[in-house]
């Protein structure tokens, strides 16, 4: 899994790296949630429960970054299009609500990181930006 920034080439540092940075911003804001990092294929690479997250969180972060990196989007532009295509909710493996967010170089997906637990999914949408974040550094 490419990388942008200091880890290219290295994806479990990556990886870690952008969990870690995801969970530390959730919990500075008392949130307690999972992370989850895809590589581009949508296997999971790293995998990070957070203090006290709840026992759902795990599969809905996986599946979240799932379907970040499936549509290389993010998760919240994802439940739009399931007006026009509610089928899309049935694919599996996927979850449509928001909290995933794809990484991608030269516009194209490599990973996505997806987060669940916080009282909102934007709320967990933001987090996984800053792992996103992480990753360019």
């Amino acid at each position: 899994m490419p990388q942008p920034g200091a880890h290219r080439g290295q994806p479990v540092a990556a990886a870690t790296k952008a969990a870690q940075a995801t969970l530390d911003a959730a919990k500075k804001e008392n949130q307690r949630v999972s992370v989850a990092v895809v590589d581009r294929n949508g296997n999971t690479i790293v995998m990070l429960r957070g203090d006290g997250a709840g026992p759902q969180s795990y599969e809905s972060a996986v599946k979240k970054a799932y379907t970040a990196v499936s549509w290389n989007a993010p998760t919240s532009e994802l439940t739009k299009r399931l007006a026009q295509a509610p089928t899309l909710k049935d694919i599996p493996g996927t979850l449509f609500l928001a909290g995933g967010s794809p990484v991608q170089v030269n516009g194209a997906p490599v990973a996505a990181i997806g987060v669940a637990g916080a009282p909102s999914g934007d709320l967990d949408e933001k987090f996984a930006n800053v792992g996103v974040a992480a990753l360019a550094r």
